[in-house]
Parts: structure tokens; C-alpha cells; sequence
């Protein structure tokens, strides 16, 4: 029996490709394959004309979703997997996606971001009907993403076929190396203002001040003013709740810390997934990261720092 003939193990490999002839020689018989065995085959790719065109007449039953539309916030991203394939994928078959990250335009931190979400994704689709292909053009690839591949990825996919990664690193201890990585100081000049004394309508009004004065929407401000006081509402539960917001702009976008010298917060997935009826812990974090762009966590016995990017648009 192959990994493709169980029910419920979770198949997650790599493709990295140089010509689009190679992307079809992957992708092409892995979405046949779905087919064949009554899955669901899915492509999220700028590449999906190319696939549509290679299919042929089985193009009709393979689902064509938007990359750029997808791949917008990292956390974001991880919920809409989880909500489609619960929803609409999984009910129809055992799932065959290919996957193909959009890499324009992304900071360095999101590079960071969406190596950790491709770990993750070993633990959202754990013991799953779910054969995933993640795709990469090397010709566009980031070093720093180059670098995860095949960290985040068991199995990697060549010419020569499928082996698995040497490099595979189980993703509690990915997610506690990038919690590790040090945080770039501010650039630019930073308003601030001190947490004690627990004003939350002053804090509010802080926070929207600087928003406007940054230039953000109105709504983009509301959903900052919002992170921040559930951000705030944690770190308090957590026995904090006496350290400082510190507000600035890097690369056009809005950056928020919330620091709290006196506070480690359990930052095992934190925020990451959904909050259900028996397990409602975290809820106010997922919510922070899905209004957020980026949410970074550094905590540990100095003390934790919470940072928000915020952009003048939802991604």
C-alpha cells in the first residue's frame, strides 16, 4: 500500500522546478491520479491556464482557485485551507492539491512567516485525506524560502521521482527556531505610550491616533485598535498587562509592538488555529492574527514582544 492509498495520511511534498515543463511533469499526473481514485483535485497557481490546457477534457472536474487572491496574509491563509477543505474539499474525496505560494512584494519577515505556515501545515492536516504538492519556481524563489523547503516539506519531488527530505524538521521544534530569531529594531522615529495604569480607552485612543497619523484606513485602524487591546487582554492574562506600545512605519506598512518585560507567553502554535466549542483557548489571538498581516511572537523569561504589521491594505 503507498501513502496515496490510505485514507487518512497526510502526503506533503515539494516540488522544485526550473521550467514549466517540469512543473507539468509533476502536477499533470498528480491531479490524474486524484482523479482516478475519486479525489478532489485542487490547483492554487498563476500557472492554472498552463494546467487547463494540459488537462484537457479533465480539466472540467479539477477546481482552479486564484493565487494572488489566496495568498495574502500568512495566518489568514492557514484558516482558508482549513475552512475549504472542511467545507467543500474533503467531502468529495480525499484531496489532491497543488499549491504554488506567490512571492512577490514579500518582506523579509513574511518570508520567514510562510516557511513556518508550510510546517504547520503538517499539523492542520495531520491524519487527513489530504495529498498535498507544493510548488516552486526557483527562478523566483527567495533564498530564505529556498533555505525551508526541505525543512517543512517530508518528501521532496525531482525528475527521478519522489524521496524523502534528509533535512525534515519536525515542526514544534521549526516553530521554536523561528520564535528565536531576533526582531529588527525600529527604523524610524516611534510613538509610544506606557501600559500602566490600565487605561484601555486611552490606549484606544493612542493607538487610532497613531493609525491616522501613519495614513491607515479607517477600517484598517479599527482592526489595529482592535489587535492591540486582544493582545493587551492576553499578555494581562498571563499575569502582565505593565509594559509599553511602541508604534512606527517600515517598508509602507504600520508596526505595533506590545512589550511586557514581566511575562512569558506559551507560544506553542499560539493563535494559529481555529478556536472550537472544546477548545476555546487562544480565541482572541487567532482573531489578531486573522485582522493582522503579520503577527510575530518573542517571549521567554526577559519578557515577550507582540509585533503587528499592519498595512494600508488587507492582504
Amino acid at each position: 500500500m503507498t501513502a496515496t492509498d490510505s485514507v487518512d495520511v497526510l502526503v506533503h511534498r515539494a516540488l522544485l522546478y526550473g521550467h514549466e515543463d517540469e512543473f507539468l511533469d509533476a502536477t499533470i499526473p498528480f491531479l490524474r491520479e486524484g482523479l482516478a481514485r475519486g479525489g478532489r483535485p485542487v490547483v492554487i497557481s498563476e500557472r492554472t491556464g498552463l494546467v487547463r490546457r494540459c488537462l484537457g477534457r479533465g480539466a472540467g472536474t479539477v477546481e482552479f482557485v486564484d493565487a494572488s487572491g489566496w495568498f495574502g496574509a500568512p495566518a489568514r491563509t492557514l484558516t482558508a485551507y482549513l475552512a475549504h477543505a472542511r467545507e467543500r474539499w474533503w467531502p468529495q474525496g480525499p484531496l489532491y492539491l497543488v499549491a504554488e505560494p506567490v512571492w512577490r512584494a514579500r518582506t523579509r519577515p513574511e518570508i520567514r512567516e510562510w516557511g513556518r505556515l508550510e510546517s504547520l501545515l503538517n499539523v492542520a492536516f495531520a491524519e487527513t485525506r489530504t495529498n498535498l504538492l507544493c510548488a516552486y519556481d526557483v527562478r523566483s524563489l527567495p533564498a530564505e524560502a529556498a533555505e525551508d523547503v526541505g525543512r517543512t516539506h517530508p518528501e521532496l519531488v525531482g525528475v527521478t521521482g519522489s524521496r524523502q527530505s534528509a533535512l525534515f524538521t519536525d515542526p514544534a521544534v521549526f516553530y521554536a527556531e523561528r520564535n528565536r530569531v531576533p526582531l529588527a529594531p525600529p527604523t524610524e522615529p516611534v510613538l509610544s505610550r506606557d501600559l500602566a495604569g490600565g487605561d484601555p480607552a486611552g490606549l484606544r485612543a493612542f493607538v487610532a491616533a497613531a493609525a491616522e497619523h501613519h495614513g491607515l484606513s479607517r477600517e484598517r485602524s479599527l482592526a489595529l485598535v482592535q489587535s492591540v487591546g486582544e493582545v493587551v487582554a492576553h499578555i494581562t492574562r498571563c499575569g502582565g498587562g505593565h509594559g509599553s506600545v511602541w508604534v512606527w512605519s517600515a517598508h509602507g506598512r504600520l508596526i505595533c509592538d506590545v512589550v511586557d518585560a514581566g511575562t512569558a507567553l506559551d507560544d506553542r502554535y499560539l493563535g494559529y488555529f481555529p478556536p472550537t466549542p472544546h477548545r476555546p483557548a487562544g480565541a482572541g489571538m487567532w482573531a489578531v492574527r486573522q485582522l493582522c498581516d503579520l503577527v510575530e511572537i518573542r517571549s521567554g523569561a526577559g519578557g515577550s514582544v507582540v509585533r503587528l504589521h499592519m498595512g494600508h491594505e488587507s492582504r
